[in-house]
């Protein structure tokens, strides 16, 4: 790791941790959000499936764009097409957002990259037994690393989130997202209600960092700001908007300056872990929302969310997604 990268990664956590540290004693609890249920399956959440939503301004004007209706791109093979109207290769770059989806832990179904529940990578991993799983995983097979967290569940939450936590320092984009998923599943548990299991409430009080009145799911949220500042508007799923849109509707500005500074130091964290890697790099194209950065909370805060680096080099257009639903059609330069 070169020096210019420590000191970036260091003041950048500094930043976030002095937020941090300087809101989060007199932070209140989370108003509880609905989170999705944990699984003891292979789930993971899809980056890739788009909702609706309106433009987002201030975007660089599309390149390559078509007169006439906005084109359809719910399937794999209208999106190709649309590329290929375009005079791109369709098929190199949806192998390439393939590629992509895998890296950054992606490993389930996927209609755009044409990948089939039977076919996707996490049956390989779900088909091996516990032990051949673990050992996978701890020689840092990314794929074995998340199926056994997702193994752990729905009994083990905490070994689940330490697994994921491994996975999130290899560049898993898919184990952020889903240590937010374990996190808001137990955030709000009381500590009376788990007395009866002392070794789960000793284990859930040092996930609070011994503050037994902690709500995690104020972390879980801390995560997903974490992996969209990360990861763009790729990472800003249905459900991970969910969870940051509420927690912009809060009324308690320390509690939403906290979380915000929280996730700042989550990622500087992350990027001094992942140092060396190219973690940061964009598929050639990807579909998302629309006007996304005006809904992410954060924005009158020290801390506020804003776009990955390499987000600056693509181009967005408005185009028809699944369920005839308005999105974003992101075309990047190929490295």
């Amino acid at each position: 790791m070169s020096r210019s990268a420590l000191v970036v990664a260091g003041v950048l956590f500094a930043l976030g941790v002095l937020i941090w540290l300087l809101t989060t004693d007199s932070v209140v609890p989370v108003t509880p959000v609905p989170g999705p249920s944990l699984s003891s399956g292979n789930a993971e959440p899809d980056a890739t499936i788009p909702q609706p939503g309106a433009t987002a301004p201030g975007r660089p004007v599309p390149t390559g764009a078509l007169d006439g209706p906005l084109p359809s791109v719910a399937t794999r093979a209208e999106l190709v097409a649309t590329l290929n109207a375009r005079g791109l290769n369709g098929e190199k770059m949806l192998s390439r957002y393939a590629e992509w989806r895998v890296a950054r832990g992606f490993l389930g179904a996927d209609s755009l990259a044409g990948t089939t529940a039977e076919s996707a990578p996490a049956q390989v991993y779900a088909a091996m037994d516990r032990a051949t799983q673990k050992s996978l995983a701890d020689s840092g097979d990314l794929g074995a690393i998340q199926a056994y967290a997702a193994g752990s569940l729905p009994g083990d939450p905490f070994t689940a989130v330490e697994y994921y936590s491994r996975a999130s320092e290899l560049g898993s984009a898919a184990a952020m997202g889903q240590i937010a998923n374990v996190l808001a599943d137990i955030g709000g548990l009381e500590m009376g209600d788990v007395m009866n299991d002392r070794p789960f409430a000793d284990k859930l009080l040092a996930l609070r960092g011994g503050d037994p009145d902690r709500d995690l799911r104020r972390d879980s949220v801390a995560w997903t700001l974490a992996s969209i500042r990360q990861y763009g508007p790729i990472l800003a799923t249905p459900g991970t908007m969910e969870l940051v849109e509420g927690l912009g509707r809060s009324t308690d500005k320390e509690l939403l300056t906290g979380i915000c500074g929280q996730s700042l130091a989550i990622l500087a964290s992350l990027s001094a872990a992942t140092a060396g890697r190219d973690t940061g790099a964009l598929p050639p194209v990807f579909v998302t929302e629309r006007n996304l950065y005006n809904r992410l909370p954060c924005q009158d805060t020290p801390a506020p969310v804003t776009q990955p680096r390499a987000l600056a080099a693509c181009t967005s257009s408005p185009a028809i997604g699944s369920y005839n639903q308005p999105v974003e059609l992101w075309i990047c330069p190929e490295n």
